[in-house]
């Protein structure tokens, strides 16, 4: 059960069994849950709640058309309150990324090392339904999440190393 209310305060809504196997990712949960948790141990034990639209203005109500700085705000993300929700100790959130750095350093993610202090886990589901592979670049504030599988379910050919490889692609030419 404590495992299960750590996951929720780190953002996971999927249903979560609590049995032993939950630690191991025996529940399903999503790629963009599971980004959103590893984005609080990113922020050193800060949730902000995974999003892609940061601002919506009004382009009809602007004193100023040429800056849009005097249009009417209608959404802003800085003032929602689900960010900067603090759910870990700083010192709790720096040793998991510790461990986590070990996985991309000498374990099953060193496939995503670009030597910038990156920090990640792969997964891999039974039958290989599910590979991926979620990272931060602490300095960099930058959490991503790579997923392969098949939308029907069906076995993917692939390791979960191949998600950590892409992921460090994609993150070499982000962090440039």
């Amino acid at each position: 059960d404590k495992v299960v209310q750590m996951a929720r305060r780190m953002g996971i809504k999927s249903k979560l069994n609590p049995v032993p196997g939950l630690v191991l990712g025996q529940s399903e949960v999503d790629l963009l849950e599971l980004t959103g948790a590893f984005a609080v141990l990113a922020n050193r034990g800060v949730s902000n709640r995974p999003h892609t639209i940061n601002r919506i203005i009004d382009s009809g109500d602007c004193e100023d058309y040429k800056n849009l700085k005097t249009c009417r705000v209608i959404y802003d993300y800085q003032k929602d309150a689900e960010i900067n929700v603090p759910v870990l100790q700083p010192d709790v959130a720096d040793n998991m990324t510790s461990l986590l750095q070990g996985v991309v350093r000498s374990g099953t993610g060193r496939t995503a090392a670009i030597g910038m202090g990156e920090a990640g886990k792969t997964g891999t589901s039974n039958d290989n339904r599910d590979l991926w592979f979620v990272g931060y670049v602490p300095s960099a504030n930058l959490v991503t999440g790579i997923w392969f599988g098949n939308d029907d379910n069906a076995p993917t050919s692939g390791s979960s190393a191949q998600a950590a490889q892409l992921w460090g692609e994609y993150m070499r030419q982000i962090v440039r």
